[in-house]
């Protein structure tokens, strides 16, 4: 094999390589540039009329109505039903595992000082956002309060949504649903950057946190690293189903794994049970949660210098500069320079250090 020549000044060129080690949330922005807590009235939102408290992370749900819960299941005849409670117990246990690993906590980032919890809304889609009638969860990177809700009390939140009309959703709380929709908070948190790649691959990765590896397919860990501009644009970049760039953020997972000290999971959470009584936490495997932590930390530094650059306030940025795709070579230079870090002498990850991503288009 002829040697390949990599381009380490390119790839260095962007900044320092992000550190792995976890600090609590310091913003060097100043506070007048922090976004506060928007007021809505919110139709749909005030609908919701019950509430569920867990740690922390409300609940929000209605019994009857257009959002009503397609299912009102109470094994444990507590009078909640049991896919709220699920839902909760479920966000609460991979929110503990994403800072026991080193991930910052979303109410912890900067750009959300002002809001003092996490919140899960059961909404009818069909209702809600017709666009997405056929999705199961949303996120959203807005501070909201609802003064015009009775059970809200008039406190500053960020929140994700489940769709409470479609049926199998309870189980999908169970599964996979809660770790990417809250990971997107975490992304949300870190990054002004939303390319669409970066946004749903990396939360394809984060699904496996509570789930065991490999259960459903095996090749999701072993399709190889783009090795062109070609391939990295088409099938990261350009890739007409953002949620297959999972293939990327997991290969990348199963590279550096060998390299990474074991998954910390704390004790108490290991006996969890979901009201049906199967386990929460499914096993103790996690691949490549430091470089995805050293990708977001790179992505933080990374929109403050192209916010010094075009002079925007850091966490306003209008949603087409967040979106804009002439940003995807600075992301993917963050990744290089965290994959490189890790001092692999694969010949895989040789070549996909060797691409230009200004050149991949």
């Amino acid at each position: 094999m002829p040697a390949i020549r990599l381009p380490w000044k390119q790839i260095l060129a962007g900044g320092t390589i992000a550190c792995a080690a976890w600090t609590p949330a310091v913003s060097a922005k100043e506070p007048q540039d922090v976004p506060g807590c928007r007021s809505s009235k919110n139709q749909h939102r005030l609908e919701l009329d019950q509430k569920f408290e867990f740690n922390g992370i409300r609940v929000f749900y209605a019994r009857s109505g257009v959002h009503a819960l397609y299912t009102g299941a109470d094994l444990n005849r507590n009078g909640v039903p049991d896919i709220v409670e699920d839902a909760a117990l479920h966000l609460d246990t991979v929110r503990r595992i994403f800072e026991s690993n080193g991930f910052r906590d979303p109410l912890r980032s900067p750009r959300f000082q002002q809001a003092e919890f996490i919140d899960i809304d059961f909404l009818n889609f069909d209702a809600y956002s017709p666009d997405a009638s056929d999705k199961r969860g949303l996120s959203f990177s807005g501070v909201i309060r609802y003064p015009g809700s009775r059970v809200r009390a008039d406190k500053c939140s960020i929140s994700i949504a489940f769709n409470s009309a479609l049926k199998g959703n309870h189980e999908r709380v169970k599964d996979f649903l809660v770790p990417h929709e809250l990971f997107h908070l975490y992304q949300y948190g870190y990054t002004m950057f939303r390319a669409s790649w970066f946004l749903e691959g990396m939360a394809k990765w984060a699904e496996w946190v509570t789930l065991r590896e490999n259960e459903r397919n095996p090749t999701l860990w072993s399709t190889p690293l783009p090795s062109t501009p070609k391939e990295l644009d088409e099938r990261v970049f350009s890739n007409p189903n953002p949620y297959d760039v999972r293939h990327f953020w997991n290969r990348l997972a199963e590279l550096v794994k060998r390299k990474e000290a074991p998954m910390v999971v704390p004790r108490e959470l290991r006996s969890r049970r979901f009201a049906d009584g199967s386990p929460v936490i499914r096993d103790e495997v996690w691949r490549g949660r430091t470089l995805m932590l050293k990708i977001l930390q790179g992505l933080d530094k990374e929109d403050s210098a192209l916010a010094r650059e075009k002079g925007w306030q850091p966490y306003r940025w209008a949603d087409t500069d967040q979106r804009d795709t002439a940003h995807n070579p600075r992301l993917m230079k963050v990744v290089q320079r965290a994959i490189w870090s890790y001092g692999l002498s694969d010949a895989e990850v040789a070549r996909f250090l060797a691409i230009d991503p200004a050149s991949a288009h």
